[in-house]
């Protein structure tokens, strides 16, 4: 065996590709659904995704590159795998990647934990993919200019985010010009270009990252590294770069109008204030060119937009007032849902509405109808439709025939949509699949009054809390959170989204989401990781005179791993953003190692 080299830069390639072009892969994946993915999802039987199962590949594809060329120098050059300083971070990845195969494995979804859910698809393998990422940045990251790759490759692929981005905002959108069309559509799937639609117009920008959210996401874990580069830097070109990126960074996050990410920066600047704390007066230009570079930004975004940023912000504040109490918002109630209860009891149901009661008894293959009162309400039937005669009654839209096989009765009413299956023994409620819809009540913990707080957050929090009893240990697999949520909550996803049949696919809390999907210790396991990290740099940076680059890009990328872990109290893990923050976390982790390194040496 040879002695033990420094990696290579081909020895980087599949951490550059992640940092810098994985976030830009969109490409249609039809792929057809079954089981629980079609159970649980809205009804089609197949999903058209552009935006993550070919990251997904792709992120396999560099994981497996990467941790290939671990191997490799391990035998032909002595890698040493495991450092012992790192020993701390090892152990919680080492758990938590148990968990996460444990929670797997004891699924009742195994298909889904393995692959993962409609539109996201982050089941087990990209999970562990993401390990990988932060195992390998951790052991091939040792010097200064290895450093370097991933740092000029992330600003690269950050670069051209952003030009889509801003292009976005102007109403530039390249995904809706031919071309753009061309790039994202195979050949065979091209006659439905014109067909296609998109989620966002003009004024938002969701770049290549699928929604705007993970927009923000992104933009408050790079923003500051940028941020920190362009304040920091004594290179005079590499200065400008920087605060030409960092303006486009910024209109990134505030062009997005995701107020996750914006939560998520100003924790970063924080950080960064604390940290600088000490030398920031050696560099109160810049500091202030910055700040007048942001209120630019947003003074300019908003003027275009007409004043829709200022709106999402002060949306932002007002709903941080009354989630601390400090100011009061008086949310219509219950009362104001047109639909209050479902009840069945063998053949009979009663549909209870805010202004009457509407029941039917189906016995020997024949409805019956009565009111609150059990009076009996005259009914006739045309062409399977039935129209009562009570005027009380005339809003009433009741289809009666088959559906999926079986005999069913459709009622419409304003917003209420039901379906009930009718059966010699039984009336059942059924989703648009035809499944039968629990009547289970749903148990909620808080946000009581204050369910539409956050784009409705505060009704996803209140109903996935409770589910955390039941995933102490292992969690219900991963990506599997659709399945484990209360999708049979009709009358609380009417009061919280105006939907009754809304898919909830997402808890929108990065840490929600790993507790139920992989259980509340890996969720330890994961904030001891981050959380050791986070301590570590503290106690690097708080004193430190930042005339190295290491230190430099050290701090920002602390910063932005603090950014992106506040904007996960409002968001998720995607594998649109996630890769990048594990090549960056296990980054973090390295140039610490390297600048505790240097000082041990000098003293």
């Amino acid at each position: 065996m040879g002695k033990n080299k420094e990696a290579k830069w081909h020895h980087f390639l599949p951490l550059m590709f992640v940092v810098a072009l994985l976030p830009l892969i969109v490409y249609l994946k039809v792929m057809p659904l079954e089981g629980a993915s079609y159970d649980y999802w809205v009804g089609t039987m197949e999903n058209y995704d552009f935006f993550s199962y070919y990251k997904g590949i792709g992120l396999l594809i560099a994981a497996s590159f990467s941790m290939a060329i671990l191997l490799i120098r391990v035998f032909q050059s002595k890698q040493n795998l495991l450092n012992q300083d790192f020993k701390p971070y090892y152990i919680a990845l080492g758990v938590y990647v148990l968990l996460i195969i444990g929670s797997t494995l004891t699924s009742e979804y195994l298909a889904v934990s393995l692959t993962g859910f409609p539109d996201r698809y982050e089941g087990l393998y990209v999970l562990i993919a993401y390990t990988v990422l932060f195992f390998a940045t951790t052991a091939l990251v040792t010097r200064e200019n290895h450093v370097k790759y991933l740092v000029n490759s992330l600003l690269v692929g950050a670069l051209l985010l952003s030009v889509i981005g801003l292009l976005q905002f102007v109403g530039l959108d390249i995904f809706k010009t031919g071309l753009g069309k061309s790039l994202i559509l195979p050949g065979e799937y091209m006659s439905i270009a014109d067909e296609l639609e998109f989620s966002f117009d003009k004024y938002t920008i969701y770049a290549t990252l699928f929604h705007y959210n993970y927009v923000g996401s992104y933009g408050a874990l790079v923003f500051p590294l940028c941020l920190a580069l362009f304040i920091l830097s004594g290179d005079k070109p590499f200065k400008v770069a920087m605060a030409g990126m960092t303006g486009l960074l910024g209109i990134m996050v505030i062009g997005s109008n995701a107020r996750s990410g914006i939560v998520g920066v100003a924790l970063a600047l924080v950080v960064l204030l604390i940290c600088l704390n000490k030398i920031i007066l050696k560099y109160k230009k810049t500091a202030a060119l910055s700040l007048v570079l942001l209120l630019g930004i947003f003074l300019g975004l908003n003027q275009l937009s007409g004043g829709f940023i200022e709106s999402r912000i002060s949306s932002l504040i007002t709903d941080a007032k009354v989630l601390l109490g400090v100011e009061e918002r008086v949310e219509p109630g219950a009362e104001s849902i047109p639909l209050k209860e479902v009840t069945i009891d063998g053949t009979h149901c009663s549909v209870i509405t805010a202004t009457e009661t509407l029941s039917f008894d189906f016995k020997n293959g024949a409805l019956s109808f009565f009111d609150e009162n059990n009076d009996r309400i005259e009914a006739f039937f045309e062409n399977n439709k039935i129209q009562f005669l009570d005027d009380a009654y005339q809003d009433y839209n009741l289809t009666f025939g088959n559906f999926n096989d079986q005999l069913s009765m459709q009622l419409i009413k304003g917003d209420i949509f039901l379906m009930f299956a009718l059966e010699p023994d039984k009336v059942a409620l059924i989703d648009n699949k035809g499944n039968e819809v629990s009547m289970e009540p749903v148990e909620a913990w808080g946000f009581e009054g204050h369910e539409r707080l956050g784009s409705s957050r505060g009704y996803i929090w209140s109903r996935s809390l409770p589910l955390l009893k039941d995933t102490l240990i292992l969690g219900t697999g991963p990506d599997t959170f659709a399945i484990a949520f209360p999708q049979h909550d009709i009358t609380g996803k009417m009061y919280a989204y105006g939907n009754m049949w809304e898919i909830v696919d997402k808890p929108h809390n990065l840490y929600l989401q790993i507790a139920i999907n992989t259980g509340v210790v890996s969720l330890l396991a994961f904030l001891f990781l981050v959380g050791y990290y986070i301590y570590r740099s503290f106690r690097l940076y708080l004193f430190n005179s930042f005339d190295t680059s290491l230190a430099q890009v050290g701090v920002g990328v602390f910063a932005g791993i603090v950014g992106y872990l506040g904007a996960g109290v409002f968001n998720d893990s995607v594998v649109s953003v996630a890769p990048v923050f594990w090549c960056l976390l296990g980054l973090g982790v390295s140039i610490n190692h390297m600048i505790s390194r240097e000082k041990k040496a000098v003293a």
